[in-house]
């Protein structure tokens, strides 16, 4: 290949060189006193655990059962027992929300956040329409759970359910992916709830969004509208993911900052980084000897209308152990040190450095994305499109950057009211226009250049050690990219389930009784798959709350092996990166949230037969 010739590869590269974790540098100044700290510190403490009383806790479920009936729990699969009694999270989670009006609450994966959420309508005083906001791919999933929990317990009216009880909430569930959509520009303004619950909080995490800047919209035009947020993990990098959150639920009673730019300064003492700020005056919220995380995760779980766990749900082992593949392909390795250098294999220059770590990641997997011209435009054209493009999309951007009004509140509804602005004769309705500068050279030309994505395969070399894996075991095979994950389950002759409500229905209902590749994106978050305890990892995350997520789906309540076992293709520096930042940001987790992280287990926790419970160029980690 001329390409290897050029780089003057003539054998394989040495292994990854091994990881250090490095010690903070404090380049920053100390974190200084403010009038948010001063009111953090003096908020009232509770401890949760003496909070509310077994009879408290025999009242509420009293008031929540349904009367006795026939349950359909026997006939499920996996096996699930009755659910007849609250958990102590659930009960405490619910107890609280009714008391202060509002919640945040960072549970764990596998605590039962789903029953509480179904329930938070029925305990919250004067509580008449509420909205649950659930990732998309877990509506299927809510169906079963709905049913399994409603033979057991009183729930809400569902808004467009087969029965209305006079008297009771009503309750519509809406994923967040509907609230992203052009036609949801004004959606709970026409539900018009006086309470909002939120389970998988995090997908809220970015203000910046269309979906979360509806959501805040809402909340600044009906303040008295309360909020119930859960999380497994809701601050995956910054404690700015939810800073927000813990405002709307809790008001002045909130343990994070409310000023945006104490915020800011916090999170440089607290999130995870090369260069941090000192704690400064956080060490007022330190007992002695104590990290300014754990202080901060302490006076926050002892907080008013925080309810938090601070144990796995499943006591049973966790196996995590690098995947050996060797050797790697030595055009695979040549070609990753070119896309650091800029350039893609085809011989395309990148012109972000994110270009060059996706391009790499994915030559890691074997292959890379390239766009083709099927109608076979000449280059002058697809240089111009793609610089209109460009222009185009900032002006989008820095308009959205802006206050967000309804029908005006995401790119493609810009794009509508820049069309409205440059009609001929001008448009007389009654929805906003946008003089757009960039709008009439890009309506001009966006149609003349039509690309289309293209995988172009390099070696099948992890594509050939992920089928063999599946053959010989039964397990999930974890992958980021589609293609990838059809070219193993077809090598494999397995399954894919990719995105899509078809894919979340079919993988609900495998048995455990063959292998299965899954989209790391649809499927591993919230799903139940205990059915399997075995995993591949073929493409590694580089966020720890991924990595918590896809963990639980297999190490939760019911699974029956006696461990769950996970592999990790770690065989590419890029990957040993990716895993060695999520075990950073999963210490970060743990140590601001105080739920232990599965990806942080030591080995001596460990079964004694695993040879190797993680790799040896992350073991200083």
């Amino acid at each position: 290949m001329r390409l290897l010739e050029r780089l003057g590869v003539t054998h394989t590269p040495a292994s990854p060189p091994p990881l250090v974790e490095r010690a903070p540098v404090y380049g920053r100044s100390p974190v200084g006193y403010s009038a948010d700290l001063g009111r953090i510190l003096a908020l009232p403490r509770r401890d949760l655990a003496t909070a509310y009383t077994s009879a408290d806790i025999e009242a509420l479920e009293a008031q929540l059962r349904a009367p006795p009936g026939p349950c359909s729990c026997a006939s499920m699969s996996p096996l699930r027992p009755c659910p007849t009694r609250l958990r102590r999270v659930q009960a405490q989670a619910l107890l609280e929300a009714s008391r202060v009006g509002g919640l945040l609450a960072p549970i764990g994966t596998g605590h039962g956040k789903e029953l509480t959420t179904f329930l938070m309508p029925m305990v919250m005083p004067g509580c008449r329409v509420a909205v649950l906001f659930i990732p998309a791919n877990l509506l299927p999933q809510f169906q079963v759970e709905w049913s399994y929990y409603g033979a057991h317990w009183r729930l809400p009216n569902l808004a467009g359910g087969r029965w209305f009880r006079v008297g009771l909430p009503v309750l519509h569930v809406v994923s967040y992916n509907k609230l992203s959509s052009q036609e949801a520009t004004n959606l709970l303004e026409r539900i018009r709830p006086d309470l909002v619950i939120l389970n998988e909080a995090h997908n809220l995490k970015d203000p910046k969004s269309t979906r979360t800047g509806r959501f805040l919209r809402y909340f600044e035009e009906h303040p008295r509208t309360r909020l119930v947020a859960l999380s497994g993990t809701f601050a995956s990098k910054s404690i700015k993911d939810y800073a927000h959150l813990s405002r709307l639920a809790l008001g002045e009673g909130s343990p994070l900052p409310l000023a945006h730019h104490v915020i800011e300064e916090w999170g440089t003492a607290l999130d995870p980084g090369k260069v941090v700020a000192p704690p400064g005056e956080l060490e007022q919220l330190c007992e002695q000897g104590e990290h300014v995380r754990e202080g901060f995760q302490r006076r926050r779980n002892a907080t008013r209308g925080v309810v938090a766990t601070e144990e796995s749900a499943l006591d049973k082992p966790l196996i995590i152990r690098e995947r050996h593949i060797r050797p790697v392909p030595t055009q695979i390795l040549a070609l990753i040190e070119l896309a650091h250098a800029g350039e893609r294999p085809d011989g395309e220059q990148f012109q972000e450095q994110l270009q060059a770590v996706a391009c790499a990641r994915q030559l890691s997997a074997g292959f890379f994305h390239r766009w083709r011209y099927p109608r076979g435009e000449p280059p002058e054209l697809i240089e111009k499109w793609f610089a209109r493009r460009k222009a185009w999309n900032k002006e989008v951007w820095e308009e959205l950057k802006g206050e967000r009004r309804e029908h005006l509140d995401s790119p493609g509804l810009l794009t509508k009211a820049a069309i409205r602005a440059h009609l001929t004769p001008p448009y007389n309705g009654d929805k906003p226009v946008w003089h757009a500068g960039t709008w009439p050279e890009w309506a001009e030309i966006h149609a003349a250049v039509q690309p289309e994505p293209q995988a172009v395969w390099v070696s099948d070399f992890l594509v050939k050690d992920a089928a063999e894996w599946a053959r010989s075991r039964v397990g999930i095979v974890w992958v980021e990219y589609p293609e990838l994950g059809e070219r193993i389950a077809k090598a494999a002759g397995v399954p894919f389930y990719g995105g899509g409500k078809t894919a979340s229905e079919s993988i609900l209902r495998e048995t455990g009784k063959r292998s299965v590749v899954a989209s790391i994106k649809a499927h591993a978050t919230g799903k139940n798959l205990q059915q399997f305890s075995r995993n591949l990892v073929v493409t590694p995350p580089a966020d720890g709350a991924t990595w918590e997520q896809l963990l639980a789906r297999t190490h939760r309540p019911g699974q029956q092996a006696p461990c769950v076992e996970v592999d990790v293709c770690l065989h590419t520096q890029d990957f040993a990166d990716a895993f060695a930042t999520a075990r950073e940001r999963a210490r970060f987790i743990q140590e601001t949230d105080g739920q232990p992280q599965k990806l942080l287990i030591p080995p001596e926790s460990l079964l004694s037969h695993t040879t190797r419970v993680i790799p040896d160029s992350i073991k200083k980690w």
